[in-house]
C-alpha cells in the first residue's frame, strides 16, 4: 500500500514537473492571468512564438499563435498579456514588429493609446510597420533593394578608386574646392560688411528703373517701338541685310 502512495505522488511529481517546464518554455505561468489578444501583419518574418510582447518598453506578454489567415490573406499573430497590464492596454494601441538592436530578435511592441476603453479577451489591435531601420527598409520592399544596389555600386567605386591610387587626389582636390569656397564666403562677408554689395545692389536697381523709365540711350532704345519697326524694316529685305553686315563687318575690322 505505502509502496503505491509512493508511486503515486512520484507519478504526480513528475508531471507537475513536467508541465511546469512546458509552461515556463511557452513562457506561461499556472498562477498568472493572461487574455488572448491579436493583431494582422503583411508580413510576420521574424517572429516567433514565445516572443516578446512589450508596453511602452515594459514586457507584458508573449507571442502564442502565428498563423496565416485566409479569408483576410494577412498574418494573424495572437499573444497572451497578462491580465494586470490589461488595463494600460487601450482598445485604440497600435502594434508594430520591431527589432531588439541592429540584428535582434523580433518582438512585438505595443503603443499605448488614448482611448479610455480598456481591451479585453479576444480584443483585435490596430498593427503597422515598426520605425526602426530594419522595419521601414523591409516596407520600403524595390526602393530598398535599389538603395542596397546603390551601396553596392558605391562600394565598387571605392574598390576602383582605392585600386589606382586615386583617393588621395579626390581628397586633394576636396580639400581645395573647399579652400575656395571657403575664400569665396570670406570675400562675400567682407562685401556686406562694407556695405558693396548693398550698394551695387541699388546702383543696378536704379539704372533698371531708369532704362524701363525710357532713360538713356538704352532706355530710349528699349522702348522706341518706332525705332524697333525702322530697324527691322531696314534688316528685312537679304541685300540689305546683307549691305548692313558688311558695313558693320568692316567698321569693327577698321
Amino acid at each position: 500500500m505505502n509502496q503505491i502512495k509512493v508511486g503515486l505522488f512520484l507519478t504526480i511529481g513528475i508531471f507537475i514537473t513536467a508541465v511546469s517546464i512546458f509552461l515556463m518554455g511557452s513562457n506561461k505561468s499556472i498562477f498568472q492571468k493572461t487574455i488572448n489578444l491579436s493583431c494582422y501583419f503583411d508580413s510576420a518574418q521574424g517572429l516567433n512564438k514565445g516572443g516578446v510582447v512589450s508596453l511602452a518598453g515594459v514586457k507584458v506578454g508573449n507571442i502564442d499563435i502565428i498563423e496565416f489567415d485566409e479569408t483576410k490573406n494577412l498574418v494573424k499573430v495572437t499573444f497572451l498579456a497578462q491580465d494586470n497590464f490589461a488595463k494600460k492596454i487601450k482598445a485604440d494601441s497600435v502594434v508594430e514588429i520591431r527589432t531588439q538592436g541592429a540584428l535582434g530578435d523580433k518582438y512585438l511592441y505595443i503603443t499605448p493609446g488614448q482611448s479610455t476603453e480598456v481591451v479585453k479577451d479576444g480584443s483585435e489591435l490596430k498593427s503597422e510597420y515598426g520605425n526602426d531601420i530594419l522595419s521601414v527598409l523591409s516596407k520600403r520592399g524595390n526602393e530598398s533593394e535599389k538603395l542596397f544596389d546603390a551601396i553596392s555600386d558605391f562600394q565598387k567605386l571605392m574598390q576602383s578608386l582605392t585600386a589606382q591610387n586615386k583617393i588621395p587626389q579626390l581628397i586633394n582636390k576636396i580639400d581645395q574646392a573647399s579652400g575656395n569656397l571657403n575664400e569665396s564666403s570670406a570675400h562675400l562677408k567682407k562685401a556686406l560688411a562694407d556695405g558693396k554689395l548693398e550698394k551695387a545692389v541699388a546702383r543696378m536697381e536704379n539704372v533698371m528703373e531708369k532704362i524701363d523709365n525710357g532713360q538713356g540711350t538704352l532706355g530710349a532704345l528699349i522702348n522706341d517701338r518706332s525705332l524697333h519697326d525702322r530697324l527691322k524694316s531696314l534688316l528685312g529685305a537679304g541685300q540689305k541685310q546683307q549691305q548692313v553686315k558688311s558695313i558693320l563687318k568692316s567698321s569693327v575690322e577698321e
